[in-house]
């Protein structure tokens, strides 16, 4: 009887160090994203954005250097969002008045959520992928993943070329090993991942993204 209790003592405190583990590690790559934080004139454009894209891709030739990185950033919401509903989910409009998880979600798939993915320029001229991520199951949980790429930029007579080569990421503030990265891709269908941007290649390889004028 003793040997019993022991037992169901000691599987009530790995219980216990498990659910708590479980909200310690939660906790600490907390990070909070909302709608004011999303490029604002992007979501807002009603044209075709993959066309607006590439018209401010022509935009390099002429502009200076700091007014390069810019144009880049914006033309990579364009086509963020452009694939998004493109290829993913043509629904997806969270600055709409619409309250539903098809336009407040990238996409939902069992308990988890992707609610936001936008680029941003740092303070180092490189641009940052914010993807989103949470969920409301159980428990309510929201962080977000931050890919940052360095920015080659190759201009010549007749053509534009850029290349983004992923240079470190983290969760929150978190900064992981690249071995992690890979194992979680090995375990995905990274063609399709790649095949899902409606311009520019993919290449999750090498992680780079390179797009030019002459696509």
């Amino acid at each position: 009887m003793k040997i019993i209790k022991r037992l169901f003592i000691l599987i009530i405190v790995i219980a216990l160090v498990l659910v708590v583990g479980v909200f310690m590690f939660t906790k600490s790559i907390a990070y909070e994203v909302t709608d004011a934080d999303l490029p604002q004139d992007v979501y807002s454009e009603s044209g075709n954005l993959l066309t607006i894209a590439q018209l401010n891709l022509m935009g390099l030739v002429l502009a200076d250097e700091q007014e390069r990185y810019t144009i880049i950033e914006e033309f990579m919401n364009y086509v963020l969002l452009d694939s998004i509903r493109t290829n993913i989910n043509s629904a997806y409009d969270p600055l709409g008045d619409l309250i539903t998880d098809d336009a407040n979600y990238v996409m939902s798939k069992g308990a988890f959520y992707i609610d936001y993915v936008y680029a941003e320029l740092n303070d180092n001229d490189q641009i940052v992928v914010c993807l989103c991520f949470g969920t409301n199951q159980y428990y309510t949980m929201h962080s977000a993943l931050f890919l940052t790429f360095d920015i080659d930029i190759e201009i010549e007579l007749l053509n534009v070329n850029v290349v983004l080569t992923l240079s470190e990421y983290k969760i929150a503030d978190k900064k992981l090993s690249m071995k992690i990265l890979d194992f979680a891709f090995n375990k995905l269908d990274k063609s399709s991942i790649e095949d899902s941007m409606t311009f520019g290649v993919l290449d999750l390889d090498a992680y780079t993204f390179t797009f030019s004028l002459i696509n």
